[in-house]
């Protein structure tokens, strides 16, 4: 599918295990793979059915100064979304799971999920594995209003390799949707927040859109841990999640 090794000796590789990623014109530089996590026959490469994958990775790429290269995995449900839940949805930790030991396999340097993943103990083994060896987790924080993030296992086991992101809003506020941080923590983890309301993207046919909610605000964080490392502090200027 590509040489793994040529692409980890340019530029640190970022797994976004997410709903499929598109080769848009934009992304088509940074794009070194997909991998089908959840059908039993692979679905076509770079064709998702939603529209998130594609925006993450973007918004990612972005925030990274186009210094890092993507894998995507794909984990969305291939039987769909039901009709009240927003995609990608995917009701088994499995493909997840599989998703990210995949990503360690491939020593990848980063793992980006904007997902609300179940407390599954198959997730959190995985993680905990990842960040053991060195890969740095990104993960949403969720975006249910609650004082309480979703995630927390696995940013607990992955501590402190592993940080929970959260939205802001335009005026530099908590956004109203998005899950906070524990007012008593339950356990040691990292959480930080980030731009997460109107944040500027494109959708898989490569017109633009905006995406609100934790999911955007993960990729920022994401993409600025690998900006930083690849451009010394003193030359990298200022950041931020759009161009």
């Amino acid at each position: 599918m590509f040489s793994f090794a040529s692409v980890a000796e340019a530029r640190p590789v970022v797994a976004v295990i997410d709903s499929g990623v598109a080769m848009t014109d934009e992304l088509k530089p940074y794009l070194r793979g997909e991998f089908d996590m959840a059908a039993d026959r692979a679905r076509a490469a770079f064709r998702p059915r939603y529209d998130h994958g594609t925006m993450v990775a973007t918004i990612l790429t972005r925030a990274a100064h186009g210094q890092v290269d993507i894998v995507s995995f794909r984990i969305d449900d291939p039987a769909g979304c039901p009709e009240a839940l927003n995609p990608p949805c995917q009701p088994s930790a499995a493909p997840i799971a599989r998703a990210i030991r995949k990503a360690i396999e491939l020593r990848v340097d980063g793992i980006n999920i904007s997902l609300a993943l179940k407390h599954d103990p198959e997730i959190t083994a995985a993680v905990r594995e990842a960040t053991r060896r060195g890969i740095l987790v990104v993960m949403a924080a969720g975006n249910a209003g609650r004082d309480a993030p979703d995630n927390l296992d696995m940013a607990i086991a992955g501590f402190p390799f592993a940080t929970l992101v959260g939205a802001l809003d335009p005026s530099g506020q908590p956004w109203t949707g998005t899950n906070r941080p524990e007012e008593k923590p339950s356990g040691r983890y990292n959480y930080v927040w980030r731009p997460g309301v109107d944040v500027p993207s494109s959708i898989a046919d490569g017109h633009a859109a905006h995406g609100t909610g934790t999911s955007f605000a993960a990729p920022i964080e994401a993409g600025l841990l690998f900006y930083r490392a690849v451009v010394p502090v003193e030359t990298a200027g200022p950041v931020t999640g759009a161009r």
